[in-house]
């Protein structure tokens, strides 16, 4: 066993709560759960309750983030289709890295199903940053059929089933300007888990077969998906318990030791960890990164997750009790110590 240094890891895609939502999570406890998990910098969505469409309400949560966070954190930019006029005020903006559609129901108010106002979208977001979608099955063709035509970038956001990695292989054979994120949840669980832990596996997209699962990993390693994305989304256990139980589950605390778990068992190789988490976001987002910001982990070391509790302020993980890999030992931002011995400081 040897401990390890690699770069500060990336999530592009994570649901902080912050504002409006901050009983389920907030940017301080969203960020001890990011650097409990190895992650340096994160990206957050816009689909709060007061959703982060217009630049009054970027400039909260970027002034919210730097009171709070003890982490770098950007963020999407939502839309709705009716406030493609502000996009010019964000576009430039430094803590901005891409522009978020959600083509399905979700979490949630920003909802699109207008292929007009897809269209007026796509043209108006006149930059290299990505367009990310949410794009389940039929709704995935037009979303690439859009960045082709006006030559946008686009980002295909936990991508879960068959037919949708092979959408984004062709487009890439054609040279289409795409690519594609997975999450650890759609990679590690499959809907025969739904009966085992019930609302705990709800979330969108849904979980998919045996066969989808197998398709992601394929995806993985021939590089038609580019990146792991948590899709970190929060909620308290009272609420999952609900019926209907909202959508989503954490992820910020276990995905680096899932990860870590596929190169044990021979999925992936530990390079391949270091692209999907760091290289890959890094380029894909133009995120910035320093020579002094790292994290240190021995990935032969198992341990049992949860097993020392959760930063993340719904304490609860579909992963609880799994046995990892990679437990992260020390991070570094920017010089400065933030976790060591496992413990924040």
């Amino acid at each position: 066993m040897a401990i390890k240094k690699f770069p500060g890891f990336i999530d592009v895609h994570v649901h902080l709560r912050d504002p409006g939502a901050t009983h389920k999570e907030d940017f301080q406890t969203g960020s001890r759960a990011a650097v409990k998990g190895g992650f340096t910098f994160v990206i957050d969505m816009p689909n709060n309750p007061t959703p982060t469409i217009s630049p009054e309400a970027l400039q909260e949560k970027i002034r919210l983030a730097e009171q709070k966070s003890i982490v770098d954190i950007g963020f999407h930019y939502g839309t709705d289709g009716q406030n493609t006029e502000t996009f010019k005020t964000v576009i430039d903006n430094e803590k901005v890295f891409g522009l978020k559609i959600y083509c399905n129901y979700t979490t949630g108010t920003l909802l699109v199903e207008d292929q007009l106002l897809w269209n007026n979208i796509f043209r108006e977001w006149e930059s290299k940053k990505p367009i990310l979608v949410h794009a389940e099955k039929e709704k995935l063709p037009y979303m690439i059929a859009l960045s082709k035509k006006y030559n946008r970038h686009l980002h295909v956001c936990h991508i879960s089933l068959t037919e949708e990695v092979s959408m984004v292989r062709r487009a890439k054979e054609i040279g289409i300007y795409i690519s594609a994120g997975v999450t650890p949840h759609h990679l590690f669980l499959t809907e025969k888990d739904v009966n085992r832990l019930g609302s705990l596996a709800m979330m969108k997209p849904p979980l998919g077969t045996q066969a989808d699962q197998e398709a992601l990993w394929k995806g993985l390693r021939d590089g038609t998906i580019d990146l792991i994305e948590t899709d970190h989304a929060p909620h308290t256990k009272e609420e999952k318990e609900k019926t209907p139980a909202p959508f989503g589950v954490p992820g910020l605390e276990t995905a680096v030791g899932l990860m870590f778990k596929a190169v044990h068992e021979g999925k992936i190789s530990e390079r391949e960890v270091i692209k999907f988490f760091h290289d890959n976001p890094a380029r894909i987002f133009n995120v910035p990164t320093h020579e002094n910001t790292f994290i240190m982990l021995d990935p032969d070391q198992s341990y049992i997750m949860g097993e020392d509790g959760y930063e993340t302020k719904c304490h609860w993980s579909p992963f609880d009790g799994w046995k990892l890999y990679g437990q992260i030992q020390m991070v570094v931002i920017k010089g400065k110590t933030i976790l060591e011995k496992r413990k924040l400081i």
